[in-house]
């Protein structure tokens, strides 16, 4: 998980607490006919973890039980950030990183790997784990106050070290295949953690529930009878405007921008990699709905790398998913399955 929000556009509240969550029908399927007559009033807890403020609220008619639920999930999501965190030397990963090998693989981190692995291949390579060298060589370079120089071959150098299928993942551990390769779960872990949390609340009957971990949403049943959660995506270019506003029933989203973290003072360079070219692309946001946050988390990264055209059409193909682009020009460009304003 990055050191910072990854996701913080994505702007959402309790409706009647000056947040913006409210509520209605499904967005890529219809809602079930099920009545749901008594949830009692949301409770919420936040607190800072994965670099971010992540914020639970459930709608539960025990706030004893909802509270209790919570503490729980909260518990869960530190458990997994400390196994599948990058920026811990002495955590799983942060050892695999350093030491080019690992022997005890945790199976959460064997199992995120393998989903990230499957993202590689499904986007065409724009989403990749093995990223970091590219992304340390401009940590390294970065310039925030002015233009950030990046020599061709420390390019060429870094790029010769992302290849996904140079990782070995097995019962008798991990292992990078060339001196230099690392890893960083940054686009996916984040999604994961909130999808665990979420079986939490589950496993514990809070049902009703929405988690946000820094604009990662996840959001179960119901937030009222009769009333589903809402999010608002922010313009990153017009902050404070809200181009559309989403209606979400057991659904994820996510979003992707160049906004995020900048490498240099105009933002040509930033936290967003094609892998095959070590640029950064240039685009507002892209924001993708699917059935688990760490699908939404992975694909709106590797969605954004893509060109607009080639974006849309993948998520068109995937059961489930939707994405919306939104260029710095303020249009909205959408696959087929992207929902009608709330």
């Amino acid at each position: 998980m990055p050191k910072t929000s990854r996701r913080d556009f994505l702007r959402w509240t309790l409706a009647g607490s000056g947040l913006l969550l409210a509520g209605a029908a499904s967005v890529l399927e219809p809602a079930p006919a099920r009545a749901v007559t008594r949830l009692g009033a949301p409770t919420q807890q936040t607190a800072l973890f994965m670099g971010t403020m992540v914020s639970i609220t459930v709608a539960c008619p025990s706030s004893t039980q909802a509270h209790d639920a919570m503490d729980l999930a909260f518990a869960e999501g530190r458990r997994l950030e400390a196994l599948l965190t990058r920026h811990d030397a002495a955590a799983p990963l942060g050892v695999l990183n350093s030491q080019g090998s690992l022997r005890d693989v945790p199976p959460e981190l064997l199992n995120v790997w393998q989903r990230a692995h499957g993202i590689c291949h499904l986007t065409g390579g724009a989403f990749d784990a093995t990223v970091l060298p590219l992304v340390r060589l401009l940590e390294s370079r970065s310039n925030p106050e002015g233009e950030l120089e990046l020599p061709e071959s420390d390019l060429r150098e870094a790029l010769a070290l992302v290849d996904t299928d140079a990782v070995y993942a097995g019962r008798d551990g991990m292992r990078l295949e060339r001196q230099g390769m690392g890893l960083t779960l940054d686009g996916i872990a984040k999604g994961h953690i909130v999808d665990a949390m979420s079986a939490v609340l589950l496993r514990a009957g809070c049902e009703n529930h929405l988690i946000n971990a820094g604009g990662d949403i996840l959001a179960r049943g119901h937030k009222a009878p009769g009333v589903f959660w809402r999010v608002a995506v922010e313009d990153p270019e017009k902050r404070g405007h809200y181009p559309q506003v989403l209606e979400l029933y057991n659904q994820a989203i996510a979003t992707s921008g160049g906004y995020e973290m900048h490498y240099d003072a105009e933002g040509r360079h930033h936290h967003l990699l094609d892998p095959s070219t070590g640029r950064s692309p240039v685009l507002g946001s892209m924001s993708v709905l699917a059935a688990t946050c760490m699908q939404a988390d992975a694909l709106a990264t590797g969605l954004s790398v893509l060109p607009a055209g080639d974006a849309l059409t993948l998520a068109d193909s995937l059961s489930g998913c939707a994405c919306g682009l939104l260029r710095r020009d303020g249009r909205l460009q959408v696959s087929r399955r992207w929902p009608a304003e709330a």
